[in-house]
């Protein structure tokens, strides 16, 4: 564990599951539990909205919409790592895309909550081999089908590699490292997804798992 005590907050609407939350998360060392509530509101108008990380449930019975949520808490300024017990690609990818740091199934063991906790902290991110394989054989309509060359690509340039490095690491022209950058973009526009800039580009190579977040 990190030697910063990193400050953590709950959002789950079953009181047994935040008791336990609270009890799990104030045993580990390097972590201290500033909060627990039933909604998001609840969290922010009280001293949740001061915690570094956010554990959030997906599916509360206030109505409210997970994605609205997840941007509701970013806004009041904690990292959010969804505690969930859905784990379908659709709704790991809504999480992401409304800038969840890590996934969690309340299936997986404490030590990946643990880490999901640490690398929002630390700025970034987490998501389990499962849900991330998930993500890279999701068949959903918006997710652009690439092929072997265009998603090498994809990962080069989005990952922070000039057009002349990409080209050079997949072994073609600078024309033909472009082309297939183009045809990404193209493909995604085509899904309604923006792709128009490298900061676009990285976004949706996180969003489908070609990427860790």
């Amino acid at each position: 564990m990190t030697a910063h005590t990193i400050t953590v907050a709950a959002v789950d609407d079953h009181p047994i599951v935040l008791h336990g939350l609270r009890a799990l998360l104030a045993s580990a060392p390097g972590l201290t539990v500033v909060a627990t509530a039933r909604t998001v509101g609840e969290l922010i108008a009280g001293p949740g909205r001061t915690a570094e990380v956010v554990l959030l449930d997906l599916s509360l019975e206030d109505g409210s919409n997970a994605p609205d949520n997840i941007r509701d808490l970013l806004i009041a300024g904690p990292k959010v790592v969804v505690l969930s017990a859905v784990a379908t690609p659709e709704a790991v990818r809504a999480a992401v895309r409304a800038g969840a740091s890590g996934y969690v199934p309340k299936g997986e063991n404490v030590d990946d909550l643990m880490r999901a906790i640490e690398d929002a902290a630390a700025g970034g991110s987490w998501v389990s081999p499962q849900l991330a394989f998930a993500l890279l054989t999701d068949a959903a309509e918006d997710r652009p089908r690439l092929s072997g060359q265009e998603t090498e690509a994809l990962k080069l340039y989005a990952a922070g590699l000039p057009l002349k490095s990409v080209a050079r690491q997949m072994g073609v022209s600078q024309d033909t490292a472009k082309q297939y950058l183009d045809r990404v973009r193209a493909k995604y526009r085509r899904a309604g997804r923006e792709a128009g800039t490298k900061v676009d580009l990285y976004r949706r190579a996180v969003e489908d798992g070609h990427l860790p977040h």
